[in-house]
């Protein structure tokens, strides 16, 4: 990981010229309980990565289509993580009731946020089942969510490694 890995993130934003998919680093995330996980642990399925905060209108707006494209693709291999990224996680659960969200909640530690340079929220990932970035999306837009929906059902569909080769 090091910094400026947001922007070369950003290349791959939704709209970008197609641009080739980029190793995302091992991160550690935590669950609600404190519990630790890699990312590398979800391998082999695709990834939804999610940064985002409970104070974050965007979020807000975005978090139920995540829920609903975990509640469509999950059976199929699409792994959603909701990454939160507030200051006070005690926060979190009655907000996750609150919205009646069921998406697999995770923490980053402070360093590893500052150094995936992740300066907009929400802001979310997706991953094919090797780990590498495909595309990111910055913000939130019905557009972008659109677009993630498509691209997760053709990165499921894929045998294994890009463009479904073996």
């Amino acid at each position: 990981m090091r910094n400026g890995f947001f922007s070369l993130l950003l290349a791959l934003a939704v709209g970008a010229a197609e641009a080739p998919r980029v190793d995302f680093p091992d991160i550690e995330l935590y669950d609600l309980k404190g519990i630790p996980a890699r990312l590398s642990d979800f391998r082999g399925a695709v990834v939804v990565l999610n940064f985002w905060a409970t104070w974050c209108g965007p979020c807000r707006m975005e978090l139920p289509e995540l829920q609903k494209l975990y509640n469509e693709l999950g059976a199929k291999g699409l792994v959603v993580l909701a990454v939160n990224v507030d200051e006070y996680r005690q926060l979190v659960p009655p907000f996750l009731e609150r919205m009646k969200l069921s998406l697999p909640v995770y923490f980053v530690d402070r360093r590893t946020e500052a150094q995936l340079g992740v300066g907009t929220i929400p802001f979310t990932v997706i991953l094919d089942k090797e780990g590498k970035a495909v595309r990111a999306y910055p913000g939130f837009s019905h557009e972008g969510m659109r677009d993630l929906r498509l691209l997760a059902a053709q990165l499921l569909a894929e045998k294994r490694g890009r463009g479904g080769r073996q």
